[in-house]
């Protein structure tokens, strides 16, 4: 649209805008001073590129996510603003604070102590901040008298080749660190050494001080961890008999099958007995997916500035002093990195379940799904993983050479299929077949082949329902847009809440899979499938029960099944029936919850009694766990 053919000619125009601060941008970029680069000249030319904000007013990293056509064009994001996206009117945000707002925001630095302090930066007329971002730190200068740089780095060298003030900021201040020689506790510290040293005389020859030798402790309260700890705590009314960790709470598969455990437990124990953390994300899109009364809490809302790290050792220190009965873990990376690293000594305090689905892919193709990534270090730990399909389970046994006593620990846990039952009107002769797509649009949903499919067979209607990308929800509404037989209608909340009733078939394109409860969803509503054969989908669909697709590329087969959908009746009645026999059978309620408390048979499933799988004596009727009076079992476990 516009051809940036020189970055000077949008000079003006940004200048005039208002929304590049030069003084803003050499404090946020120092190198930019160092290296005696004009501010303007490297933001029109690297802006883009490196993602960098002009000024505190205007948000590029923001701005380019939200827009995709700026990320298309070649201008830099504020000039396709000005040029383009005020007049559209396109949204902008401020930026985030750069590390020199995060110091001048901290109180530390001092402008008239740093220059009284560092007369050469004085005499050589250096703004005080620009100076300490761009050379200050690196020489180990203190921006006050409220932090020593020195010794900063010479107490803590793990940190060496950092900033020093930043990481007291961002990370050293929430972790105990001590700012500034504690020259009084040190002098009372030599006073006592000094008054024991003739009680060993390699006390008089010794300077601990000096030396580092001698430890010197924060005695302020504890950091962050311990105040997010004790938030979780005060907000527990019941100390939980089961904990139930989750990255977020969404519209997803994942979400639905965890919330399925998690009403199983309800009913088993009540609602209160279950305590649902969201460890991971700050997400909460789908809390009614969850059974009334059930408490949710989420680290996010506690801390919203909690590290990954610190969150892990949240959990660790919610299981060692809540000790519920039960811990479960439904795709959280967070409570999955707990597991690695302290899962011997969390097995101590309660018992260890996970879920696992399918595989997962990277961009290059390269699997990074949570089994490829823990289940070798995790496994042991684990009293059982339940999988929603037998297919993945074989194909990790295969990978990792799992041996027999540790494979009884999988488990197939087929999901419930929550019996929709929608009457469906009758086709009418003639009427085209109207086929539904529903699902996340992320590249797993192979979405490039339903448009394919959809653009080749224009002899049915597609009815599309879906949230995700916004590049495929673009693609999408371009097809909607091309094609007539195509209606792109957008998110759902729940799938019974679709207008069922005026669909013939139910279209699904995975690339991998487990066995995803859209599937189980269709199938309670009666609605004929067509699948790809992927995962562990042909356990619920095969030619008997439904229509398998085993190509992943080709529209044909598709088109090829939708075809005998529209035109043979009876053989869809007849594999429709088959098919509510296999949701009678496998996917029912009771056979469920039957699972949940009978499987793994070695170390019984997270509705198995305690006292009847590991010896464990019930809790007292207050259930407060972790306190006083717990004891040991004849197992050795600790008691609740």
């Amino acid at each position: 649209m516009f051809s940036l053919l020189s970055n000077a000619r949008y000079r003006p125009l940004v200048l005039a805008s208002g929304l590049f601060d030069v003084e803003w941008y050499r404090l946020a970029h120092p190198y930019v001073v160092r290296d005696q680069i004009n501010p303007l000249t490297h933001f029109l030319k690297h802006g883009k590129q490196h993602r960098l904000s002009p000024s505190r007013g205007f948000d590029t990293a923001r701005y380019l996510d939200e827009h995709e056509e700026a990320q298309k064009s070649k201008l830099n994001p504020l000039v396709y603003y000005l040029k383009v996206g005020r007049a559209r009117g396109l949204k902008f945000h401020p930026a985030a604070p750069s590390e020199a707002d995060l110091i001048i925001e901290s109180g530390l630095f001092d402008e008239a102590w740093y220059l009284e302090r560092y007369k050469d930066v004085a005499a050589a007329n250096w703004p005080a901040l620009l100076h300490f971002m761009v050379h200050g730190s690196e020489e180990g200068r203190s921006p006050g008298p409220e932090f020593d740089s020195g010794w900063y780095l010479t107490r803590y060298p793990d940190i060496v080749g950092m900033n020093p003030l930043l990481h007291y900021i961002q990370h050293g201040r929430e972790e105990g660190r001590i700012p500034v020689r504690p020259a009084k506790s040190i002098a009372l510290a030599k006073e006592t050494v000094a008054s024991v040293a003739d009680l060993d005389p390699e006390l008089y020859s010794t300077d601990f001080f000096e030396s580092g030798e001698m430890n010197v402790v924060d005695g302020r309260q504890r950091h962050r961890l311990a105040r997010s700890f004790e938030a979780i705590v005060d907000s527990i009314t019941v100390p939980p008999r089961s904990v139930v960790f989750l990255p977020w709470l969404i519209h997803g598969g994942a979400d639905l099958v965890a919330c399925h455990a998690v009403r199983a437990m309800a009913e088993e124990y009540g609602p209160r007995s279950v305590l649902v953390i969201l460890a991971d994300h700050d997400r909460e899109e789908a809390p009614h997916l969850l059974p009334a009364d059930v408490p949710l809490l989420s680290f996010s809302r506690i801390d919203k500035d909690l590290s990954h790290l610190e969150r892990v050792e949240l959990i660790d220190l919610m299981v060692r002093n809540l000790q519920p009965e039960v811990v479960l873990n439904v795709n959280s990376h967070t409570a999955w990195e707990a597991t690695k690293r302290m899962g011997a000594r969390l097995a101590k305090f309660t018992r260890l379940y996970a879920m696992l689905f399918c595989p997962d892919y990277g961009p290059t193709g390269r699997r990074s799904g949570y089994a490829d990534l823990y289940l070798r270090h995790c496994l042991p730990h684990l009293e059982g993983i339940y999988f929603d399909n037998r297919t993945y389970i074989d194909e990790l046994i295969g990978q990792f050479g799992i041996p027999s006593e540790l494979q009884s620990r999988l488990v197939t846990l087929y999901q419930p299929a929550l019996a929709i039952r929608s009457r469906r009107n009758s086709r009418v002769a003639g009427q085209p077949l109207q086929v539904l797509w529903a699902g996340r649009l992320m590249p797993q949903k192979n979405v490039d082949l339903l448009i394919r499919i959809a653009e080749a067979a224009p002899q049915f209607e597609f009815h599309i329902w879906g949230r995700g990308s916004r590049a495929i929800e673009a693609q999408l509404n371009d097809l909607d847009e091309r094609c007539p037989s195509v209606h792109f209608h957008g998110p759902f909340e729940l799938f019974d809440a679709l207008p069922l009733a005026g669909y013939d078939a139910f279209l699904y394109t995975s690339l991998w899979d487990g066995i995803p409860n859209v599937l189980l969803e269709a199938a309670g509503a009666d609605l004929p499938i067509v699948a790809s054969h992927v995962g562990g989908i042909a356990e619920l669909v095969d030619q008997t029960t439904g229509w398998l697709i085993p190509e992943v590329n080709d529209p044909g087969p598709y088109i090829a099944a939708l075809q005998a959908i529209a035109s043979n009746t009876q053989l869809t009645r007849k594999r429709g029936d088959a098919m509510r026999n296999r949701l009678d059978n496998n996917h029912n309620w009771n056979h469920f919850r039957e699972t949940l408390a009978r499987q793994p048979e070695v170390t019984g499933g997270i509705l198995h009694d305690a006292i009847k799988c590991n010896g464990y004596h019930e809790r007292s009727s207050g259930g407060d766990a972790g306190k006083a009076g717990a004891r040991k079992s004849q197992t050795g476990r600790v008691n609740r």
